[in-house]
């Protein structure tokens, strides 16, 4: 599961729809791990939702990138940072790509 996210300091972007949230890509039916996805706060930090190794704690929009940073916890721990580019947001979904033909559409979950 290779995500690239880029994230930015900026709170929108197209149709000016927030990226700030909870994001969620829902389960397979035979999933062992249930949806997975990231809260995008305010101030900046990220809350990830079943994403295994990878610990974001960390997000910034640059330009139409998403950037989510954090911690790698696997077999070789280290820090890093998920860049994607964001394809759409809206108030319902935010699609991220990377720069071959890998896509990923979040859903907006709403408390």
């Amino acid at each position: 599961m290779a995500l690239s996210l880029i994230l930015g300091l900026g709170f929108t972007a197209c149709n000016n729809a927030s990226l700030l949230g909870t994001w969620v890509d829902p389960a397979d039916e035979d999933s062992v791990f249930g949806e997975t996805g990231f809260t995008l706060q305010k101030d900046g930090t990220v809350i990830p939702i079943n994403m295994g190794y990878r610990e974001y704690n960390a997000w910034e929009k640059v330009g139409d990138q998403l950037i989510l940073k954090g911690n790698y916890t696997g077999t070789n721990p280290r820090e890093f940072a998920d860049t994607m580019w964001i394809d759409e947001v809206t108030e319902e979904h935010l699609v991220l790509k990377d720069l071959g033909n890998y896509s990923v559409t979040y859903q907006r979950k709403t408390e």
